[in-house]
């Protein structure tokens, strides 16, 4: 009955609309709407929340199938905010993207993981690795090569412990501009993963292309491993793929012996 209650709500469901698929429909709810406002307070929370201390980092096990043995790590980033309490990281990667605050977090989430793996074993044959995620934001930032070296320089951590993880996000016109960049990081001895192999619609592009050194088979083929036939077959391509191109394989979401 306002107009300009009308067109605040048709402001919020614009937003919503932007997120989606070019020329979608949307149309307001309270649940639109509870969503666009805690995606605000996200955007406003993180602009203090590294100052704060708020981000810690935490560490999945990454064990040979084989041996049995511990052969590196995965950081995973996590943010306890004072107000709105755990914020899931597919809500505040996403924002931090958008408010230009994953340079940042990223150095700060890179950084922390290199000091906490040099301090688990130092360098040496056989030494844990660790794997860290990185937006693409990152890898199109001017000098992303040249200042992942230098922190890797300053912590003390052999580059050949330290695998950079890519999402298949990284748009395949843009890979003339990855290409480079992502070389010269595997000429310096970084690892380079590909995230969620097998989910995107260039994953065999990306290895003819790209200096890759491992792919993650995603928890969406592992989960169903015991149960579907489809998805066995899909692991075992994907594993032979890994095998004849000398790549580790790394499978995510194992959760059961």
């Amino acid at each position: 009955t306002e107009v300009e209650e009308l067109l605040t709500k048709a402001d919020i469901v614009l937003y919503k609309a932007k997120e989606s698929n070019k020329g979608d429909a949307v149309f307001y709810d309270d649940v639109i709407n509870r969503k666009v406002k805690y995606d605000y307070a996200v955007e406003k929370q993180l602009e203090t929340a590294l100052e704060r201390g708020e981000f810690s980092v935490f560490y999945q096990p990454q064990v040979d199938s084989h041996s049995k043995q511990l052969k590196g790590v995965e950081a995973l980033c996590r943010w306890n905010n004072s107000l709105l309490g755990f914020v899931s990281p597919l809500d505040f990667i996403p924002a931090a993207e958008r408010v230009g605050k994953i340079h940042e977090i990223g150095e700060f989430v890179l950084r922390k993981a290199c000091e906490d793996t040099l301090n688990l074993m130092p360098n040496r044959p056989g030494a844990v690795c660790v794997s860290v995620n990185v937006s693409p934001k990152q890898v199109f930032e001017l000098g992303f090569d040249e200042k992942v070296i230098c922190l890797v320089e300053q912590v003390g951590i052999a580059p050949q412990r330290v695998t950079l993880e890519l999402t298949e996000n990284i748009l395949i016109k843009d890979l003339h501009i990855v290409e480079p960049i992502l070389r010269r990081l595997r000429d310096y001895g970084f690892g380079i993963s590909l995230d969620d192999f097998g989910t995107g619609f260039s994953s065999l592009n990306y290895l003819n292309t790209l200096p890759i050194t491992e792919i993650k088979i995603d928890r969406s083929f592992i989960g169903k491993l015991n149960s579907s036939q489809h998805s066995e077959t899909l692991v075992k391509a994907i594993i032979d793929i890994g095998a004849s191109c000398q790549m580790k394989v790394v499978a995510e979401g194992v959760e059961t012996p």
